[in-house]
């Protein structure tokens, strides 16, 4: 692909809504073509549908709201077939936690939920309870932190598996330090 980090349709449309905006704004602020087509080439968006180099496959996703969870769900058939997909969430507790995690219904073998140690985290157990009253499948763990529950999803995964971080900000940053850290 010639944007490796525009993954899935709704990236692309963000794009070109970017570049539709640059050609507008054009008598006031002109910019180049060549530096929009270096802008696209360069984007790097960490933690935006980031797929990590090996195996197993490690998504990253900082969806947290219905809408970014569903544009997840439908971009995860971008990519080979998984024999398991292993989801690590922690979310805030202002979200609309039920309502984001059910697109992924049926489609997550192994929930390990994080408890988020922040003032609006919401708890492993209330993601728990979300993922049991929604009937979204899947056997589930919870875990005091993200780190924590991606260490389990490491020693879960198989190389043929599918580990998605998912659910916040902090979330996938502290997956991002803990790899960092090799941790």
């Amino acid at each position: 692909m010639l944007f490796r980090s525009l993954r899935g349709a709704g990236q692309l449309r963000n794009a070109a809504v970017a570049v539709a905006a640059v050609e507008s704004l054009r008598q006031r602020l002109p910019v180049a073509m060549q530096a929009v087509r270096r802008g696209l080439v360069e984007l790097d968006l960490p933690g935006r549908f980031q797929v990590l180099a090996g195996r197993p496959t490690i998504v990253l996703d900082v969806a947290h709201n219905p809408q970014a969870v569903s544009g997840l769900a439908e971009r995860l058939v971008e990519l080979p077939f998984a024999t398991r997909t292993i989801a690590v969430v922690g979310m805030l507790a202002d979200k609309d936690i039920a309502g984001s995690l059910a697109a992924l219904a049926g489609r997550i073998d192994h929930w390990l939920l994080a408890d988020l140690d922040v003032p609006r985290g919401a708890s492993a157990t209330a993601l728990a309870t979300a993922v049991r009253e929604r009937g979204l499948g899947g056997e589930i763990e919870c875990f005091p932190s993200a780190t924590i529950a991606f260490q389990r999803s490491a020693e879960l995964a198989g190389e043929n598996d599918r580990i998605l971080v998912f659910g916040s900000f902090y979330t996938v940053a502290a997956v991002m330090r803990s790899r960092q850290d090799g941790r």
